[in-house]
């Protein structure tokens, strides 16, 4: 494919205060894109195991051009002898919060160049320029593509949690910039949207998925990708949330043991108890009835908002990118899993999960060895 890139091309918009670059090649440029950028001050790239090759495809790209730049693990970012002037995180999650740190440090500016479009650390928190390139993205692999997909996918429930939020609790919501994916779409443009999604902070899927990433190491099986777990949970929730509010019994059900649920997130976490608190209390003056008495006024335009969202056509779709057609969700988590992340991500998260599990529900459902 003919490349796309330029010798010093304009940021294509902002998202989270940062200029987002992207198109094909861009990582063949990056030295004379940063100079144009940042300057010509020292730069320092900070890579994790994802961007390890590319990060050393980037300092012979850096020596040839002339720059001064250092490269360096990110376990080891701390090492780096000289000041920079841009520290460029290379990879993931990992060597994001590292250069973010080294950045931070030495009152440099921060850039980010990840190596798949879902992730972990794909966000524009806290960056000066994200770097997309195409090339770099659509080689990080088929699964990787489908993780991105499957964050992007997760939007039908994340808009049913804005018009909860709007309705219950009159917070009014901000439409999301993120669009769906398309099939066959470039990496690059796919990670532009998984960055505008994460602009709007965390639903109860994300949440719901970091919990089912903590038990899956704590029964020591290596976790999945975090859109995949995402998606996974987005379409439990829109089920579990679909047959809650059909409910006319939920006053009856025995509210949850938030002690006991504290001690199983600071366990899993390694946060001190104290740290975490309830979303919502069911025992306050006003905050159960109130909520009760809204969802009940509200529960039919819920059920229709949540009855648009075609879930199932979606996973079915997801699945179907996968070599095994989706059977590797079977060894990932039980349905026990799941409940169980649900109802530990209820007791972190507001909004209608938050609730159901003050209420009671998950505690009803789950086994007492769960």
């Amino acid at each position: 494919m003919q490349k796309e890139y330029v010798p010093s091309p304009s940021p294509r918009e902002r998202v989270g205060g940062a200029d987002i670059y992207i198109g094909r090649g861009i990582a063949e440029g990056l030295p004379e894109l940063v100079a144009e950028r940042f300057g010509s001050g020292r730069t320092l790239l900070v890579y994790d195991g994802e961007g390890e090759s590319l990060a050393s495809r980037e300092e012979r790209l850096f020596k040839g051009f002339g720059s001064r730049v250092t490269s360096l693990p990110a376990e080891r970012a701390d090492e780096a002898e000289e000041c920079c002037l841009l520290a460029v995180g290379v990879g993931g999650e990992r060597a994001m919060k590292a250069a973010r740190a080294q950045a931070e440090k030495g009152d440099a500016e921060c850039a980010f160049m990840p190596t798949s479009p879902a992730s972990e650390g794909l966000c524009a928190d806290g960056c000066d320029a994200v770097f997309l390139d195409g090339e770099t993205l659509d080689a990080a692999g088929k699964e990787e593509y489908a993780a991105a997909v499957g964050l992007l996918s997760t939007l039908p429930v994340r808009r049913f949690e804005d018009a909860y939020a709007e309705k219950v609790l009159a917070v009014a919501p901000v439409p999301f910039a993120a669009g769906e994916a398309e099939e066959g779409e470039d990496g690059a443009e796919l990670a532009l949207k998984v960055l505008k999604l994460r602009e709007k902070g965390r639903y109860a899927c994300d949440v719901t998925a970091d919990m089912l990433a903590l038990l899956a190491r704590a029964s020591g099986r290596a976790p999945r990708r975090k859109g995949e777990y995402a998606f996974a949970a987005a379409c439990a929730l829109g089920t579990v949330y679909r047959s809650y509010l059909s409910s006319p019994a939920i006053d009856t059900l025995v509210p949850a043991d938030h002690d006991a649920l504290r001690e199983e997130i600071a366990r899993l976490t390694g946060t001190e108890k104290d740290k975490l608190m309830q979303a919502f209390d069911i025992f306050d003056v006003s905050g159960y009835f109130r909520i009760n008495y809204i969802i009940g006024e509200y529960r039919m335009d819920l059920l229709s908002a949540l009855s648009s969202t075609d879930l199932g056509g979606r996973e079915r779709r997801w699945r179907r990118m996968y070599a095994d057609a989706g059977f590797w969700l079977k060894k990932a988590f039980t349905a026990r899993d799941m409940l169980r992340a649900m109802e530990l991500a209820g007791e972190m998260s507001g909004g209608l999960l938050g609730y159901m599990s003050a209420t009671g529900l998950f505690a009803a459902m789950l086994p007492s060895d769960a």
